[in-house]
């Protein structure tokens, strides 16, 4: 099976670095000093989980022509990429090829779809805590690796099996969801809270953790997510904002998300996922009916940052 993983940053790194080791067919689409880093000494990994090795892809490019139709890419970018890195790799891409996004968002595949040729577009999630560290460099310091994928309508494609397999073989526990609707809502409802709790307070969990009414705020955000999934026929299991509650007080003072980071340093709003993640709520909302007052808030906030 030819694997192709899209991006070698964090997320990438790590799965592509896994896979590099186990299986012979796997190839990297990666750009710039990264791409020469690996061609001259292949990917260093430094895993808790995997521990530490270098993987050498049989072919790493940042064109998709000479990397040739796979049958399965892996697609590890970020949401502000996401239609460029749907034309950049349409070329190994074919009717056949199961193509996984593996990056923040909801039902990422919906946005794909008119940027793809015919393939098998599956979802998927991922929850990893991985990074580049420099050209060639990945490094893991925290947590698992584990992916869910599958189809929205339950189906299970010729090479399902072998690619989750071939990624369990290669240490990243993968599994086939049984619910991949319910699988991407319930870690993008997490996600997408907490970058517009980080934003309305505008700072980390700590100055969070000080206004006595936050409560209040967590449940009014998250909840209003909820409904958004509801309307789209997406049931989050019942105690999910009381669980979501329960998360939040344990978080370290410092803790804030990417997002957040990125905005509260002053990174451009088109170069940050605030449109993916936080726009794409407003957007569901609008479109289900269902008032998002607190993502709107910050969507407006943040947009015009340049």
């Amino acid at each position: 099976m030819k694997i192709a993983v899209f991006g070698i940053g964090g997320v990438g790194g790590i799965v592509g670095g896994a896979l590099a080791n186990h299986h012979p067919e796997t190839y990297f689409y990666v750009r710039g000093q990264n791409l020469e880093a690996i061609r001259q000494g292949g990917l260093r990994v430094q895993s808790v989980a995997l521990g530490d090795f270098t993987a050498h892809p049989k072919m790493a490019s940042d064109r998709a022509e000479e990397l040739g139709v796979m049958d399965a890419v892996l697609l590890a970018c970020k949401g502000y990429d996401l239609q460029a890195a749907c034309e950049a790799i349409s070329p190994m891409v074919g009717p056949e090829t199961i193509v996984v996004p593996l990056l923040n968002g909801v039902m990422v595949s919906e946005m794909m779809a008119p940027h793809l040729p015919p393939c098998v577009l599956a979802d998927g999630t991922i929850h990893v805590f991985s990074r580049l560290e420099a050209p060639g460099h990945i490094v893991q310091s925290a947590g698992l690796c584990r992916i869910a994928l599958g189809m929205k309508d339950g189906s299970r494609p010729a090479g399902f099996e072998e690619l989750a397999a071939l990624l369990n073989g290669a240490g990243i526990k993968t599994v086939l969801s049984q619910d991949i609707l319910l699988d991407s809502w319930s870690k993008y409802a997490i996600m997408c809270s907490n970058s517009v709790v980080f934003c309305h307070y505008d700072g980390p969990a700590g100055l969070v953790h000080e206004d006595p009414g936050h409560e209040a705020v967590l449940r009014a955000v998250i909840g209003d997510l909820i409904a958004v999934a509801a309307a789209r026929g997406v049931a989050l299991p019942a105690d999910t904002a009381d669980r979501y509650v329960a998360e939040f007080a344990k978080m370290p003072p410092e803790t804030m998300t990417s997002l957040y980071r990125d905005l509260s340093g002053g990174k451009p709003a088109a170069r940050t996922e605030l449109f993916h993640v936080v726009g794409r709520m407003v957007e569901l909302g609008e479109q289900t009916g269902v008032p998002t007052p607190y993502h709107r808030a910050v969507l407006e906030k943040f947009a015009g940052q340049a």
